[in-house]
């Protein structure tokens, strides 16, 4: 009986100590390890100086439990102090991934981070549930229907687990049909084109693995279709994705209301017109009585945004209201003009320039601080500094200045390009055959903007080096000021020539002024020393020249050679459209220009170069090239110099044909050039993604046609030689890379073809 009493007395004394409420003093936490002492209370729900009861005690340790840090919480008293006991979830010491490939492991690692399951963190054993079931969203969405996927976690020791992620992620579900139900006005295959997504019996190469993100947009790529052709009130009812049940294939059936087609039936201007009304009317596509299309209208709009923005309106906006007709099906349309403030530009601020020096990018800007804003010189700077070798995009945005309407911030993103770096190494160029090579080039040394340049190439045929040095800003108008020297030893046999050795040291100052946006003049004056040595495998023209250029050699057989020093003089003018010069996309370039030499030798060599590009389509260009070369004596030089004669063949020039090989021969059967040159290059060209950046990769279709003539009066269009093929080009820290495979369309018995070539710094 008195153990009973005993046992009473103290279950009453335990009720009483934990049911009683009392005033915190303290917080003592006891147990962690790795979690801070401050984090845990601020997650707690009490605080000092606060009345606590056990009674909320199951409040409390619910709330710890919410963070995931805890297996075990136990809440007790010592005299005003509230002791909470826990007990640690183990910490994250390493995740492995294994069997990812459609999703990247970037992306893996991401997904990880948002998700908490990432090295030193709390291992919560519910987030691999989580994990797993998003994971398996996210590849459902790229039709990978088949997916497995395994998460495990080991424990390493009491505090430590890893967790294993393995993914059997299968092949995925292919498009096995795609029907659309309620369309009259157009067939599938008409709206079907619009789709980016394929039935797998479309084609050997159809697009017919399925995503949900692909449909999503394809469904939008369908409305705009109607909406671009009058039917305004069309609709995408329902759509059906169904699996079979080997998760293999998908079908997909799409119901769709058409409507009826509108026209337009009025157009309104109104609101503040403060240019002229026929200045805005002039930049509507869309006419009275034309089919409504919302492609047209959204044109119309961005056409007469940017109209006011050439009048300092950086914010304007013009609003398309159609109020819709539906008896007639007619929509009547007016177009809200809001130009909202005239804006000044207050900075002008340059982001993403870690190489390059500030004032090297503001001098290339037409749109000036403090001065009135110009959406037209916005867009000619930005062209401007697309069109530097260094830079390789550029993008713009304007920012209100806070507490000032009038006033705006451009901030201008610059991505910048490779420029240049100090290069050793060996190789083969298919033209050149094995090559060394060592310099430094750089087109923006130390981020000035000027271009240097000291390099050494050696291959069968020629080894050169060369000193180059260029401040295109010699004056702060724009005069640009260059030095060159070199000296190039050729062996002409190795470069397909005639048979020869050429030394040669030359030396140039070069100014370019520039006269308007667009046009430029250039002037080069320098000096030459060519030192020929002729054998008894030289060619009877080669003798000739030499013999009839020289009276000490007039009566000598086989002269040995000879050495020319001249002086020359350059002059050329070249207007310059192109939004960039490397891989442009719309602009035109005419260049024309002559090179007089005087001394022992006396002649002259002219030029006239043309590029036209069109966008065809986004991230297609079709590029056209035309190239005429000229060269005549005077005095009583008898012919232009055999080492100066022009030569074609080869991918800078007619590809699918032999480097050096067109042209007149020489009395060898070597190719001995010709005074009059004409190439012609079209070509379309176009841009993926997949196989390199914007502004890095194109791959192209071609038609090459040119030949070289012995002067103007040979010229035969019947004798220019033509191919077609392929080409790949990459801008590389290397230098550009031109791959080409070419088909010849009118060789001639004799011709030198080769279907494969490539070169190592050839122009784009």
């Amino acid at each position: 009986m008195s153990r009973i009493l005993l046992l009473l007395s103290l279950f009453f004394w335990f009720l009483n100590v934990h049911a009683a409420s009392f005033v915190v003093e303290d917080i003592e936490v006891k147990g962690i390890k790795k979690i801070a002492v401050g984090t845990v209370l601020n997650y707690l729900p009490v605080k000092t100086s606060e009345v606590f009861d056990f009674k909320d005690s199951g409040k409390v340790i619910r709330e710890l439990y919410k963070t995931g840090f805890f297996n075990k919480i136990t809440l007790n008293k010592e005299g005003n102090t509230l002791v909470i006991e826990v007990e640690e979830r183990p910490a994250i010491a390493k995740v492995t991934v294994e069997g990812n490939k459609e999703v990247k492991d970037d992306s893996m690692q991401d997904a990880l981070k948002q998700i908490g399951m990432t090295k030193g963190k709390i291992y919560n054993p519910k987030l691999l549930e989580k994990l797993e079931l998003e994971l398996q969203q996210l590849y459902y969405s790229l039709g990978k229907y088949a997916v497995r996927l395994d998460a495990t976690a080991t424990e390493l020791d009491a505090d430590r687990v890893e967790v294993e992620l393995t993914i059997s992620e299968g092949s995925p579900a292919k498009v096995r049909s795609i029907n659309l139900i309620g369309n009259h006005a157009f067939t599938d295959k008409e709206l079907l084109d619009e789709f980016e997504l394929e039935a797998s019996d479309s084609g050997v190469f159809a697009s017919d693995k399925y995503s949900s993100v692909k449909l999503a947009g394809d469904l939008e790529n369908l409305k705009s279709f109607y909406l671009d052709h009058g039917y305004i009130q069309f609709n995408v009812d329902s759509k059906q994705v169904t699996i079979t049940p080997d998760k293999g294939h998908i079908n997909v059936a799409i119901n769709l209301s058409e409507g009826d087609m509108f026209t337009v039936s009025k157009i309104n201007l109104t609101g503040e017109l403060i240019v002229p009304e026929s200045a805005l009317k002039s930049r509507v596509l869309i006419r009275e009585g034309d089919v409504f299309s919302r492609k047209k209208i959204t044109s119309s709009t961005k056409l007469m945004t940017s109209r006011l923005g050439l009048e300092g309106y950086a914010y304007a906006e013009v609003n398309a209201i159609p109020k819709i007709n539906a008896e007639d099906k007619t929509v009547e349309l007016t177009l809200l003009v809001n130009p909202g403030p005239k804006m000044r530009v207050r900075k002008v601020i340059f982001e993403g320039n870690t190489r390059t020096m500030d004032k090297v990018l503001r001098r290339e800007m037409r749109q000036m601080e403090g001065a009135q804003f110009s959406s037209s010189k916005v867009q000619r700077s930005k062209i401007r500094l697309q069109r530097l070798k260094y830079i390789s995009s550029v993008n713009t945005r304007y920012v209100r200045v806070t507490d000032q309407t009038d006033l705006l911030d451009i901030y201008v993103t610059v991505e910048e390009r490779f420029s240049g770096s100090f290069t050793i190494g060996a190789g083969y160029s298919e033209d050149q055959g094995a090559l060394f090579n060592l310099g430094l080039t750089n087109d923006n040394i130390f981020g000035t903007g000027n271009r240097l340049g000291i390099t050494f190439n050696n291959n069968k045929a020629q080894e050169k080096y060369e000193f180059s040095y260029e401040n295109p800003y010699y004056t702060p108008d724009g005069i640009s000021r260059g030095f060159s020297i070199s000296y190039t030893q050729t062996d002409a046999e190795e470069a397909a020539f005639s048979d020869y050795l050429l030394d040669q040291i030359k030396g140039s100052v070069n100014y370019s002024i520039p006269l308007s946006e667009y046009n430029k003049i250039r002037f080069s004056f320098g000096i030459e020393r060519s030192d020929v040595t002729l054998s008894v495998f030289s060619s009877a023209e080669i003798f000739d020249f030499v013999r009839a250029n020289n009276e000490k050699y007039e009566n000598v057989a086989f002269p040995e050679g000879d050495v020319y020093e001249n002086i020359f003089a350059s002059m050329s003018f070249s207007k310059d459209s192109r939004n960039r010069l490397i891989f442009p996309e719309k602009g035109v370039v005419n260049s024309v220009g002559v090179e007089l030499f005087s001394g022992d030798l006396d002649y002259y060599k002219s030029f006239y170069r043309h590029q036209s590009l069109f966008p065809l389509a986004e991230k297609v260009t079709l590029s056209f090239k035309g190239n005429l070369g000229y060269g005549q004596p005077y005095n009583d030089t008898t012919d232009l110099p055999f080492f100066e004669k022009y030569r074609a063949g080869g991918v800078r020039t007619v590809r699918g044909y032999d480097y050096n090989s067109l042209g007149p021969l020489d009395s060898l059967n070597d190719s001995f050039g010709g005074n009059f040159q004409v190439i012609t290059n079209t070509e379309i060209l176009f841009q993926i993604d997949a196989l390199g950046g914007a502004d890095s990769f194109r791959l192209g279709l071609y038609f090459d046609a040119g030949n070289v003539f012995a002067d103007t009066n040979d010229f035969d269009a019947d004798e220019l030689r033509a191919s077609i093929g392929i080409s790949a080009k990459w801008f590389t820290a290397v230098g550009p890379i031109e791959l080409s495979y070419a088909n010849p369309i009118n060789n001639e018995p004799g011709d030198d073809t080769k279907n494969f070539q490539f070169s190592l710094g050839a122009p784009f």
